[in-house]
């Protein structure tokens, strides 16, 4: 297996372990409130280690720009977003449906860089697709029921998650340092979430502690596996990072059943997931 492969994968690992902690934090937390220490946290950690491991003499004014210019987007209205849908609809769903990332990811790479999609490739996107339309039929773990319209919202999260691929993978081309490209993007992405929700939050008052150490808790996964995912990015094609990653939601399905088992799913979700799941490995075929 690649280097590429295994880091994708870890990336999936830790965006399916977000989804899980994000569950437990939102028990003493409104949803609102969250990605300013999921955001935050992760912002710390990057910036830290950037100053030890980014090689920062070689810095790249263009890359840097592409890289905030992304951190305006990603990941804080990946974070509004996941966390929304993930109170919504629970972990396995909203990761389930962050299946269809390989499809705008994909066709991005497609569109702007003339990377190539064979038969089995698009085969696997329709499946993944249709995985996503059996989840819509009905309502999933803990008893849960919501409107259709309530899946736009991990559905918005996987447009935005797929359409930053191409713009990072073009950045790394300039400049290869996906740690400094983590850390530059949640400069900015704090930036946005303060100017939206800091005075907010400011006239609340202090958090609950026990919602500020979750929160802490996502953002480290997740910045953990946003380094991994821009690093796969840097060593791979778009064509096989983005399915790999795509996998979270299995893993999402795994930890919940160990750690939420109110939050296990009916049979329609699981075949949504299985059918969506073998449409990830089609594409990974084709590649």
């Amino acid at each position: 297996m690649s280097g590429a492969a295994i880091l994708a994968l870890g990336a999936a690992f830790c965006f399916a372990l977000a989804l899980i902690l994000t569950q437990y934090g939102l028990r003493t937390m409104p949803s609102w409130r969250s990605p300013l220490y999921s955001i935050g946290g992760a912002l710390v950690v990057a910036w830290v280690l950037s100053f030890v491991f980014v090689d920062w003499s070689s810095f790249n004014p263009e890359a840097a720009l592409i890289f905030g210019a992304v951190g305006c987007i990603f990941p804080v209205v990946v974070s509004i977003l996941a966390v929304r849908s993930n109170e919504a609809l629970g972990p396995a769903v909203s990761g389930a449906v962050g299946n269809v990332t390989p499809v705008f990811a994909v066709l991005g790479a497609v569109l702007f860089l003339d990377e190539r999609l064979g038969l089995s490739q698009v085969a696997g996107l329709a499946m993944v697709v249709g995985g996503v339309a059996l989840l819509a039929l009905r309502g999933g773990a803990g008893g849960r029921r919501w409107s259709v319209w309530v899946l736009g919202l991990p559905l918005a999260a996987a447009l935005v998650r797929g359409a930053i691929q191409p713009a990072i993978k073009t950045g790394l081309a300039l400049w290869h340092e996906p740690l400094a490209a983590a850390a530059i993007g949640y400069a900015l992405s704090a930036v946005v979430i303060l100017s939206l929700v800091g005075r907010r939050a400011w006239r609340e008052g202090p958090a609950h502690p026990a919602g500020v150490r979750w929160f802490l808790g996502v953002g480290f996964a997740n910045g953990t596996a946003t380094f991994l995912l821009y690093a796969a990015l840097g060593l791979g094609s778009i064509a096989l990072v983005a399915p790999l990653v795509a996998l979270f939601p299995l893993f999402a399905v795994v930890l919940s059943y160990f750690f939420l088992r109110g939050e296990q799913l009916h049979a329609i979700g699981l075949l949504g997931i299985v059918v969506s799941v073998a449409g990830v490995i089609l594409l990974l075929v084709g590649n």
